[in-house]
């Protein structure tokens, strides 16, 4: 556990809250969402309500003292970080996640491959989705990955205005993409794809289908939220040629959720089974 002493360059060390408020957060969302879906009262949508103002306010003040420089601690030594001393500790720390991640989606495609091949009557691709469009949006995603690498380029050379060009263009690609999926939702609904559905067939594919491309679009979110806050640093002048690791690091986050598209479009609109 870091010291509470002066750190080197006159920054007095402190150790964060705001993961503990997040966690916090996110575990009173959690428990209230899924307590509501077995008794629907308004208790449990308080719950899920409180969850999303703390976790909105660890989020938001964590950004803050970031901004702010307001936690600093010193570096391990060699022997705490081996065998990954020549790996930068928070790089290693968005490996993990993003290695995580991997094993997450990885289980939810593996279940939606055993439904799909074993239900029967489980609808075509091709007469729910509008093929053209979902390949359209996930053209326009893998784009946003090429300017978000040439906004990690960009500032590889110190140049903070072509960063800062790179990633509002892949904030509006981002955000085009997020646009045409909710419309494509929509559509889906008014045309009965819903979990909702009498039909217990389509009620299950729906409700795979929601929850998997749901949870990458909410990675999507909240990959843009995280870009605002980046732009708002690169306008500062925060990131420097000598100094971005943040860049890179959303840069390895930005190139899953690009994969994770495709992968998905591969599965779930194109796969020839069923």
């Amino acid at each position: 556990m870091p010291s509470l002493a002066p750190a080197e360059g006159g920054h007095e060390q402190h150790l964060s809250s705001r993961p503990l408020e997040l966690s916090i957060g996110l575990a009173v969302f959690l428990t209230g969402a899924a307590l509501y879906s077995v008794y629907p009262e308004m208790t449990w949508l308080a719950a899920m309500v409180a969850g999303v103002l703390v976790t909105a306010y660890a989020l938001l003040g964590w950004a803050r003292d970031d901004m702010h420089d307001r936690f600093q601690v010193e570096d391990e030594g060699e022997g705490d970080r081996w065998p990954f001393s020549s790996v930068p500790k928070m790089k290693l720390g968005v490996w993990t996640f993003l290695s995580s991640e991997v094993i997450f989606f990885g289980s939810l495609i593996g279940a939606y491959i055993f439904l799909r091949a074993a239900v029967a009557g489980w609808p075509a691709a091709s007469s729910i989705h509008d093929i053209p469009l979902g390949t359209l949006n996930t053209v326009i995603l893998v784009s946003s990955g090429f300017t978000m690498a040439m906004a990690v380029a960009s500032i590889k050379r110190g140049d903070q205005r072509k960063l800062m060009t790179w990633l509002g263009a892949t904030f509006v690609l981002g955000s085009i993409f997020m646009g045409i999926k909710l419309s494509e939702w929509q559509n889906l609904t008014s045309s009965g794809f819903v979990i909702w559905s009498s039909n217990p067939t389509t009620s299950l594919a729906a409700s795979a289908y929601y929850f998997i491309v749901g949870l990458h679009g909410a990675h999507v979110t909240v990959g843009l939220l995280v870009m605002v806050y980046l732009m708002k640093k690169t306008m500062s002048g925060a990131y420097t040629k000598e100094g971005h690791e943040a860049i890179e690091n959303f840069g390895l986050y930005w190139a899953f959720v690009d994969a994770g598209r495709g992968g998905g479009l591969s599965l779930l609109y194109l796969a020839p089974f069923r």
